[in-house]
């Protein structure tokens, strides 16, 4: 159980002390049953407090660092005073520059795309788009080699990200590089600014994150769980983690949880479910909601040994990291942990969290087909695609399936890799939206194949091709913003784009597919046109991932047949 927990547990014993000792799960963390007598809620007390006088003095501390304008910091206030157009500006808050090598050469990017790995400044190029994307604006990120004639951005940058720098020439200017940046860090003792090698030879360059150096470690990391130091020090590992995954979106996490951490807000990772030492007593508020608000979901889904092995492995990981949480909790979904999570993230949101959909990019949708205009009426024939049933709503070219579409690759690192992806698309009975229910099968944390099945509502947007889905996942509301970018005349093949935010999480996403009708790629002949159609909404192919559906793999074997009818066999659908 972590310190942080410990700290909670004690502070909800010493001050809510009837609902302590009814309560036999201490924290969410905890793996095995405590109870709180009335003889020992005194010494939990006075320990309770005894834990909460160095934290709430490092809360209150102030940052020694505010106090000096380094050469990181410059960039960011200049940016602040310079910026007058907000509404059609974002503010720039930072900068990163992604230093790759004088020579290109192929990356471990992409390595389950339907294309050949892309060179690190091909990379390089579309993570900065996406640290754009993931930012809303805010974070500007520049792709620089050390043979350029200006590299002055690798020193006065926030985040510096070497990548594939191997040949002696590239590594004498990255070493150089990293200690001009950490003395100029020790000189203005400052937090604004992190570094990282990756994918360079053997030597990982002792990366440094705020006020953690890992080259010059301070015993106060050790000691003082809630400082910055600390902080410092677990977020270059959990970022380390994530660069080692080669995902275009993992990455941009990274620098977003550094960036939200110690420069400003960035809403993408701004709001955390999880007992952390970075949220200080906030801790105990959320856990004293939780418990007054919600306590019998909680005792429900605590003496439920799936639900609470859910809420142990969710425990485990940051909530933030969204391929992670996603996979837990598909892992063991189940009625209690829905209510569970309905009562304390939906119902009452203990934590504060909110999200909106992405606005970055924008993706114009398909303006028209088979020579006709774009109508709401095509747009939904088009999505109805292949399913079987769906009478005059459906287009011709209909191959009365059961099913709209198959995903072939998807391009979100998070819920794109799914295996046996089943699309369903068909007509609510009333008015004139849509029904959507994706059918898919998931591999277990544990090794399990079970089938997962989510009821979307779909209703159209203003602009035809674009629609708004929303759904319950588990007990918490997602909203999603889709868009028909390009689709074959004859239905062959679709290309989606997707943008959406489960507000009571704080967690937003943005996506596309690609879809055929058997789940198979189209055609070489026609992949380098719908590469350029995936390219205009700021898709790169190398950031897809190719879908498992082969029906008699071992894995759909075991799952069985998919629940394709769960929904709609009891939804009225015209047809």
């Amino acid at each position: 159980m972590s310190k942080v927990a410990i700290l909670c547990y004690l502070l909800v014993a010493a001050y809510a002390p009837d609902f302590a000792s009814s309560f036999t799960t201490p924290t969410l963390r905890s793996k095995t049953t405590t109870t709180t007598s009335r003889s020992n809620q005194g010494q939990n007390h006075n320990l309770a407090l005894d834990l909460l006088h160095p934290l709430r003095h490092s809360l209150y501390q102030p940052n020694v660092s505010a106090r000096s304008k380094t050469f990181l910091q410059s960039q960011t206030t200049q940016a602040d005073v310079t910026t007058t157009d907000t509404t059609t500006t974002p503010e720039i808050i930072g900068t990163v520059a992604l230093l790759v090598p004088s020579s290109d050469q192929p990356s471990k990017f992409g390595s389950k795309s339907p294309v050949q790995p892309p060179s690190y400044r091909e990379a390089a190029e579309q993570l900065a788009r996406k640290i754009k994307q993931f930012s809303d604006g805010r974070i500007a990120a520049r792709v620089v080699t050390p043979s350029d004639v200006d590299t002055s951005s690798v020193l006065n940058s926030n985040a510096l990200i070497a990548l594939g720098l191997t040949t002696p020439q590239d590594v004498q200017f990255l070493s150089r590089t990293f200690r001009q940046r950490r003395t100029a860090g020790e000189e203005e003792q400052s937090s604004k600014m992190c570094h990282f090698a990756v994918d360079c030879g053997d030597n990982n360059y002792a990366p440094i994150v705020g006020p953690y150096d890992e080259a010059n470690p301070s015993v106060v990391s050790e000691i003082a769980p809630w400082s910055d130091v600390a902080s410092g020090k677990r977020l270059a590992t959990q970022m380390k983690d994530l660069f080692d995954k080669q995902t275009s979106d993992e990455f941009a996490l990274a620098l977003m949880l550094f960036f939200n951490r110690f420069i400003d807000k960035i809403p993408w990772v701004q709001h955390s479910i999880d007992v952390t030492w970075e949220k200080g007593l906030g801790n105990v508020e959320e856990i004293y909601n939780m418990v007054t608000k919600c306590g019998p979901c909680i005792t429900k889904c605590l003496a439920d040994e799936n639900c609470k092995a859910c809420i142990e492995a969710l425990d485990e990981i940051d909530t933030r990291d969204q391929v992670a949480s996603y996979r837990t909790v598909v892992s063991y979904e189940s009625e209690l942990l829905r209510d569970f999570s309905l009562c304390i993230l939906q119902k009452n949101n203990i934590f504060g969290c909110t999200a909106e959909v992405p606005k970055i990019p924008y993706v114009k949708p398909l303006g028209a087909f088979r020579g006709q205009e774009m109508t709401k009426d095509i747009a939904k024939g088009i999505m109805i695609g292949h399913l079987e049933g769906c009478g005059d709503a459906a287009l011709e070219g209909c191959k009365e399936l059961d099913v709209s579409w198959k995903v072939a690759c998807g391009a979100n690192v998070a819920y794109d890799q799914f295996p046996s992806q089943n699309q369903l698309f068909y007509p609510s009975a009333k008015g004139d939206s849509m029904w959507y229910d994706p059918v898919f099968r998931v591999e277990t944390i544990d090794g399990r194949n079970v089938w997962c099945k989510r009821h979307y509502r779909v209703r159209n947007e203003k602009v035809p091709g674009t629609f708004r889905f929303s759904v319950l996942d588990n007990g918490v509301t997602s909203d999603e913003f889709w868009t028909i970018v390009d689709v074959a005349e004859d239905l062959s093949w679709i290309v989606f784009h997707y943008a959406g935010a489960a507000g009571a999480v704080g967690q937003r996403y943005i996506g596309g597919l690609l879809c055929t009708p058997d789940g198979t790629l189209p055609p070489e002949s026609e992949m380098e046109k719908i590469w350029d159609v995936l390219r205009s909404a700021e898709i790169e192919p190398w950031e897809l991932f190719v879908v498992d559906n082969d029906d008699t793999s071992p894995g759909a074997l075991e799952a069985g047949p998919p629940p394709l009818d769960f929904y709609r066999k009891t939804a009225s659908v015209i047809g």
